[in-house]
Parts: C-alpha cells; structure tokens; sequence
C-alpha cells in the first residue's frame, strides 16, 4: 500500500533563526559592544601607525657613522677631499698619491700644427702655353683673355665665376661708355650753342628771321635734354653693372671663394678650403702658415698660407670657411682632392702638458695645477690644441713654470666633478688665463 506524502510544515515566525529543536533564540548585540569592537579597531590603527612614523622619524634622523670610525675602518684620511670650488687636496703618503706623477709646464719650440682639419682643393688655375689671345675682339684690354684657364670643383662655382668675370666687363664696358656717351652728348650741345649765338648775331643784323632763331634755340633745349636723359642711362648700367658684380662676388664668397684672390694668384699655386668649427675660430688668422698632405700624395707635404676667411658661417655645420693658397708648382693637384690640412705651422713658442693629466667633464678639460698650498691642487679649465709624444699643446688655461698632475689623474675625476660643481656648460667666466 502506497505511503501518502506528508504536507510542509509552515515556515516559522519572523525573528525565529533555529533550525531545529535544540536550537537558541539569537538575541540582538549590545550597541555599547559594537561601539567598543570600532574603537579597538581604531585604537589599533593609531598605534600603528604612531609606530611607523616613529621608526621613520628614526631613520631619517640618526646621524652618520662618525668621521673617524670611518676612517679607522679604511686606515687613515680620506686620501683626497674637496676643499673649496675648485680645489682639491690630495693626502700625502696614501696608496693614491703614489700613483700620481707631475710635470713641470715649461715653453717649447714647435712648428707642428695647432689644429688639424680636413680640406679640399676648390680651384686651380691650369697653366697653358703662356700666350694671350689678343686678335679680333679680345685685343680690347677688357675682353683680354690669358691662356691659363680656372677649374672648379663644382659647376655652381664655375658658373658663379663666369658671371662675376662678365659682371666685371660689364663695369668696364658700361664706364668707357659713360665716358663716351659724356663727351659726344657735350659736345653736340656746345656746337648747337654756337649755332644759336650765330643766329643770334644774324638775326641782329637782320640777315636771319626770329622763326629760324627760334627753332634753332629749341633744338639747343632738346640737345640739352637728351645729354642729361643720355648721361643718367649711362651712369645708371654703371651702377647695375657695379651691383651685379657684388652680387656674383658674395655668390663666390659664400661658396668659400675669395673673388680679389682668384684676380691675383697663379698658375703655381692652387686654391684650398677647408671648414674650421665656429670653436676653434680663434686659432686661425690670415697669413698664418699650413701644411697640406693630399690623400693622392701621401708622402708629400705642400706648403701653403691662410689667405682669407669666409664672412659669414656655415648654418648646417657651425663651421667657418677659410680658404689656402698651396704651393703646386709641378702642376700635381686637382680640384676636388682631399687632404688634412694642419694649420699654425709657423714657429712658436708652446706650453706642452701630459695628455694623462687632462681630464674632460661636461663640455671643459680641465687639469690639477699646484696652489702655494702643500698637497692642495687647483681644478683649472684649460683649451687643449694637438696631442704630440703624450703631449697636449695647452692654447688657454696654464701659464709657463705651472706644475701639473700627470698619470693617474684620472683617478681623481670624482673629486673633481665635485669641485667644479658639475658645471656642465664650461668654466666660469674668468676661470681662463
């Protein structure tokens, strides 16, 4: 016999949480314990975080090791120490000083080059037979031409020189002509003005009419008008000629090219130019002597001179543009060769420094020079030239009888970046002597 399903028992009363017989009546927490549960729970916070910053507070302020403790760990001082803006003294007797060397700067005679740049031959004028062609038209002085013929690197140059030389014939040209147009314009109106005082007489006399006075003296004023209308046109292509020519003479002067050298040289000489950075500007002068030594001609040297400097500089490379005058009197050189070029080779006197004591921070070489002070040791910003034999020629910067650090300077490059005060962007001014 089947067992019949027994109907759900009803659900129990709002508030009612037991589950069973046994079960409790949950009763409601106290408000004063909820209130004490947050405030232990605040409580802790606090006191965590009071402790935190406490022991921060500690680190950040508990002082150094002692100096001394330092040291008698290590031994002894510090073996080199900062002193002041640019001083730094080097502690005798130390594992340190034993590796630095001195040298004494003293003046010596060089003719090696000052600073060494890389060049090109821009122009050369080709000899030729040694005759002038003088027949037809060219036997004008102006339209004269030699049988030495200028070859350029480039045809932008070699069409900036043909017009600079046409611009010059035009100035030649237009001034012989002005001189003429001059003279037969005032010499048709000093004929005319005899012509009217003839009239003049004649018509006194009763032997012209005053009609044929007349007409003569109104071509007497258009005479006059037409030599001032004639000599202004004149003097006018005078002026643009003038004007072209400047203009062609800049074209060439901006190609590196100085247009009075290129009327002076030649035929054994031949044109160089090189880029010097806007830097080392100041060790060029014109007249300075050069040696050039051609990548085609390795084992030959060609004297040479500065001849002139180019007026403005180069945007795109910060560099000047300054132009030689080489010694070719073989005929050996092409345009367009390159060579290095060492310039400043005339004899001087020159202050020669170890290339070890020369430390570079930033942008500055600097070297340690002595100070009346014992064991303390100036940081002086100095301008090098070129390295010789281990040596630095020293432009600005030292003074003959200095004595410097040497080998092992090197060492000292913290020290030193401390006492220049990390200035990046050069010396102080005034730090040059």
């Amino acid at each position: 016999m089947s067992q019949q399903p027994q109907p759900p028992s009803p659900p129990p009363p709002a508030g009612d949480t037991t589950t069973g017989p046994t079960a409790r009546v949950a009763r409601p927490t106290p408000a004063w314990r909820s209130r004490l549960a947050a405030l232990w729970s605040v409580g802790q916070f606090v006191v965590a975080l009071v402790i935190t910053v406490a022991v921060l507070v500690h680190l950040l302020s508990e002082p150094p090791a002692k100096t001394s403790e330092a040291q008698e760990d290590r031994g002894g001082p510090e073996p080199v120490r900062v002193v002041g803006p640019f001083l730094v003294r080097v502690e005798p007797n130390t594992p340190l000083a034993a590796k630095l060397q001195t040298a004494d700067v003293r003046p010596t005679r060089v003719t090696t080059p000052s600073l060494t740049v890389t060049g090109t031959v821009v122009a050369s004028l080709r000899p030729g037979n040694g005759k002038s062609v003088r027949t037809g038209w060219a036997a004008i002085p102006w339209l004269r031409r030699s049988s030495d013929a200028w070859q350029f690197n480039s045809a932008d140059v070699l069409s900036s020189f043909t017009d600079w030389q046409k611009a010059k014939a035009d100035i030649t040209f237009s001034t012989m002509q002005a001189a003429r147009i001059r003279e037969a314009a005032l010499a048709r109106t000093a004929a005319q003005k005899d012509v009217v005082a003839t009239m003049v007489r004649l018509e006194a006399a009763g032997t012209e009419t005053k009609k044929a006075l007349a007409v003569e003296q109104a071509l007497l004023r258009q005479y006059e008008i037409q030599e001032q209308r004639e000599i202004y046109e004149a003097e006018t292509a005078i002026r643009v000629a003038e004007r072209n020519e400047a203009a062609t003479a800049r074209q060439l002067q901006q190609a590196g090219l100085d247009p009075a050298l290129l009327g002076s040289v030649t035929a054994d000489v031949d044109l160089v130019m090189a880029d010097v950075p806007e830097g080392f500007l100041g060790r060029v002068k014109i007249g300075d002597g050069c040696e050039a030594r051609f990548f085609g001609f390795p084992d030959q040297t060609f004297a040479g001179r500065v001849k002139s400097i180019a007026p403005v500089i180069a945007r795109e490379r910060r560099s000047l543009r300054v132009l030689f005058t080489v010694d070719d009197v073989n005929d050996q050189l092409r345009p367009g060769m390159f060579a290095e070029i060492g310039l400043g080779t005339d004899a001087r006197d020159a202050l020669l420094a170890p290339a070890d004591g020369v430390v570079h921070v930033g942008r500055t070489d600097y070297l340690l020079v002595a100070t009346p002070s014992q064991d303390v040791w100036r940081v002086t910003p100095v301008e090098v030239g070129e390295l010789r034999e281990g040596r630095l020629e020293i432009v600005k910067g030292l003074k003959p009888g200095d004595r410097v650090l040497g080998q092992g300077t090197i060492l000292l490059k913290p020290a030193i970046v401390v006492a220049v005060g990390s200035n990046d962007f050069g010396p102080a001014a005034g730090d040059f002597k």
